[in-house]
């Protein structure tokens, strides 16, 4: 079962390997162009896209996923998809109606200027990639990696055309990012409309409009929260530095969601994977291996991207963009966290509990404001990534107590425990002494070394090991039989 979990997360993370590639890539040719400022103002727009899409899915997306799955309702899954989009559209539609209507207040508000034309063509770009991600959901439900692969690598390719036209040939700046990237997501979600309807129908059933309506109402608050997560530190920093300073805790970002092609990969294969096997009686034997190799696994990336961080900012931006090095380790372990949460949460998903994902959201958003409040005056940028990290520690301690509580699981802690508190302890030093790269390299080496020695001694009887070694000795043993080949011989 496994191995279908990791080919999958494979397959979906090409179009994410693909992403993250091109927009390396393309970093040193945007920050050229773009001055802090501009990213800024591009990061500040994203959180209204960000609270928009909240509003507009509603927790249907996780309704969809829930139903799709279930036994009893197998006959009634053109209804149930059908219904869903429908329900999608009618939302999108009222977003989009208020943004237009209030789109000078809302750009007063967020940046003290009018930039009302931003606002009203990321309205639309809502709507669009709204009812794309709904694709997006359903080819993961469907189980077609491949397709989903091709069609959100197609959307990629297409917005990086777009932008290096309007934003590195014309120069439009932020108007060109925004016109770039709303009329890829145009395309897809025309793609949407014809692919869903011409295979599910048109038909709106009252029926599964509730129940999804019902099962995901109660995930807006959780939306909601998980957009004040996101979205409030920026505003902070806009608030007591400027548009620049969002910029470069922007920049930091982008490193820290290196690490999306690891976890987001996985996270995308996972729902659909974990609500298939639930009836196995092996199911939390996978579940537990799961989540133990997604920490080992970005344990290691996070100390590799902290550790080299300045160096790839010298290599992909300018010199004005380069003090988003420090912000970057607390980013990195954010981004884990709110990834190792839906791991995590696959007992409250499972019992039908996602009532609790709503308080431990907002719990977590409570604790993102008050430090927030304390720390961002003071640290600038630097105070809103702690912040940031120390919240979505909060929500993955709680998710894994509810979720512990209702669908236990026995985890392996100390072993990772022991994997992190050095990466941790080196990463500090490197830091606070600001090591220089000849001196970085071998500590980092000594550290893989440790890990990979550690890993080995506590997981060397482990399925998957065995395996992997099975095959190494197969592929050996293979080349050993092979006879010489006579044409060689002159």
């Amino acid at each position: 079962m496994l191995k279908k979990l990791f080919k999958e997360s494979i397959i979906y993370g090409l179009s994410r390997y693909i992403s993250k590639f091109i927009s390396v890539f393309l970093l040193p040719l945007y920050t050229a162009v773009l001055i802090p400022e501009d990213y800024g103002i591009l990061d500040l727009l994203n959180t209204i896209v960000v609270v928009s899409t909240f509003l507009i899915i509603s927790g249907t997306d996780t309704a969809l996923g829930y139903y799709y799955y279930r036994r009893e309702f197998a006959d009634e899954k053109n209804e149930m998809v059908s219904s869903s989009l429908w329900l999608r559209l009618i939302f999108s539609f009222i977003v989009l109606i208020v943004i237009s209507f209030l789109s000078k207040n809302l750009s007063l508000l967020i940046f003290g200027r009018d930039y009302s034309v931003f606002i009203i063509i990321t309205g639309f770009t809502i709507v669009f990639s709204s009812i794309y991600s709904f694709l997006f959901d359903l080819l993961r439900f469907e189980t077609r990696p491949w397709l989903f692969t091709i069609i959100s690598t197609s959307l990629i390719l297409i917005q990086i055309f777009l932008n290096i036209y309007f934003v590195l040939i014309l120069r439009w700046g932020v108007m060109g990012v925004l016109i770039a990237n709303g009329s890829g997501y145009f395309i897809l979600f025309v793609a949407t409309i014809v692919y869903v309807f011409k295979i599910y129908g048109m038909r709106l059933s009252k029926i599964w409009f509730k129940r999804i309506f019902k099962y995901g109402f109660p995930l807006i608050g959780t939306g909601v929260a998980v957009w004040i997560l996101g979205s409030t530190g920026r505003y902070f920093i806009a608030h007591y530095a400027d548009l620049s300073s969002v910029g470069i805790y922007a920049v930091g970002m982008k490193l820290a969601n290196f690490l999306g092609m690891i976890a987001g990969a996985l996270q995308l294969a996972w729902g659909p994977f974990a609500a298939n096997i639930q009836y196995q009686p092996e199911a939390k034997s996978v579940y537990r291996r799961v989540f133990t190799l997604f920490f080992i696994i970005n344990i290691i990336a996070v100390f590799g991207i902290s550790m080299f961080s300045i160096d790839i900012l010298k290599v992909f931006t300018q010199p004005s963009y380069y003090s988003a090095k420090a912000v970057v380790p607390f980013l990195c372990i954010a981004t884990v966290l709110s990834s190792a949460y839906f791991i995590v949460a696959v007992g409250i998903a499972l019992t039908k509990k996602v009532q609790h994902t709503v308080w431990i959201m907002f719990a977590g958003a409570f604790i993102n404001i008050l430090l927030n409040y304390f720390l961002t005056p003071v640290y600038g940028a630097l105070g809103t990534s702690f912040a940031l990290m120390c919240s979505y520690f909060v929500i993955f301690i709680f998710t894994l107590i509810m979720s512990q509580k209702h669908y236990p699981i026995p985890y392996d802690y100390t072993k990772l425990i022991f994997l992190f508190i050095p990466a941790a302890v080196i990463i500090g030093l490197s830091y606070y002494f600001n090591l220089k790269l000849v001196v970085r390299l071998p500590i980092s080496l000594l550290y893989l070394s440790f890990a990979s020695i550690y890993l080995y001694l506590n997981y060397r009887n482990s399925p998957e090991l065995r395996k992997a070694i099975e095959k190494v000795r197969k592929i050996k043993t293979y080349r050993l039989k092979q006879p010489e080949n006579p044409n060689l011989d002159l």
